[in-house]
């Protein structure tokens, strides 16, 4: 697994710094934004159209909004657990500690998530994943929030 995962982040490293071809390239950001928002559903992803479903029939996956304060002022999905990216590590204490749980990490486009279920992942979880998207397509949907 982690051999697998060490081939796929050095390619993905010799892409973003390899010698531009013809057309002109994305910036690495824009490259990794379009990567994940294209990820097919299942892979260590949700749409929010699926997440919102879920949350309709009830379901109850632990929602963890990794956005900052400014961020989350817009408003956050009920139930979320807000904890900044930044201040993940010291509040480990504030998501399950059963690693099987469903984690669903939601931020603002869906790249700073993706890298929060990739750590998770990292450390033993196996049901972590990354709402593809973000919250830009739950607002632009204009399903509700609370703020």
């Amino acid at each position: 697994m982690y051999k697998r995962l060490s081939i796929v982040a050095l390619l993905a490293v010799a892409l973003i710094v390899a010698p531009a071809a013809a057309a002109p390239s994305p910036t690495p950001g824009d490259a990794a934004l379009q990567f994940i928002t294209n990820l097919p559903d299942g892979f260590r992803s949700i749409a929010p159209a699926a997440l919102k479903t879920r949350l309709d029939a009830g379901e109850k996956p632990f929602l963890l909004d990794v956005r900052e304060p400014n961020e989350t002022a817009a408003g956050v999905i009920a139930g979320a657990v807000v904890i900044p990216i930044r201040s993940l590590a010291a509040n480990m204490g504030k998501i399950p500690t059963v690693k099987e749980a469903e984690i669903i990490a939601i931020c603002q486009s869906g790249l700073r998530s993706s890298y929060v279920a990739m750590a998770l992942v990292m450390n033993g979880y196996t049901n972590a994943r990354t709402m593809s998207l973000g919250m830009r397509e739950w607002y632009a949907q204009n399903w509700p929030v609370v703020k």
